[in-house]
């Protein structure tokens, strides 16, 4: 029996050592842990540091959008600019134009004009001549009927007297 006491002592020992060292090394472990936490917590940011970087981070986004409607607003002055010209150059292209067909317009409603001129004059000379033609026509007419009309009326108080 006395060789059971020393075994079953010496279990129990090792038993109590056993889970000493587990004792130990979970009190190391979480010692290792707690460090390794209190190295990282200084690196960690605080609220006003968040506050902060959020701020300087709204500030350089508001400058970057900033910056960029300035940006759009110098490039639409400046291509306004450019159309500006060029509708210039086009308007003044096309008044040259305009101003081409209307002096040839004019030039063409001249000879038209003229040529109107012309036959105006043209029917006024054949209607003189008509009325004058038709003037003396109506005369030889006159003159025809009256001797006519005397020959008649001398034949006839000729016949007449003839019986």
């Amino acid at each position: 029996m006395g060789t059971l006491r020393k075994i079953d002592s010496r279990m129990s020992r090792s038993k109590a050592s056993c889970t000493e060292t587990k004792a130990r090394h979970e009190e190391t472990k979480w010692r290792e842990r707690v460090t390794s936490l209190e190295a990282v917590l200084p690196t960690l940011a605080t609220k006003e540091d968040l506050a902060r970087d959020v701020g300087s981070l709204r500030s350089e986004v508001h400058a970057g959008f900033g910056n960029l409607r300035s940006e759009m607003h110098q490039s639409i002055a400046t291509l306004r600019g450019e159309m500006h010209q060029e509708f210039g150059k086009v308007r003044n292209e096309m008044a040259r134009e305009i101003a081409d067909v209307r002096r040839d317009m004019s030039t063409e409603f001249v000879s038209v004009r003229r040529e109107i001129g012309a036959v105006h004059h043209d029917l006024h000379l054949l209607g003189t001549n008509l009325h004058r033609e038709m003037h003396m026509l109506t005369w030889r007419l006159i003159g025809t009927i009256v001797t006519v009309s005397t020959a008649l009326v001398a034949a006839t108080h000729f016949l007449s007297n003839m019986r």
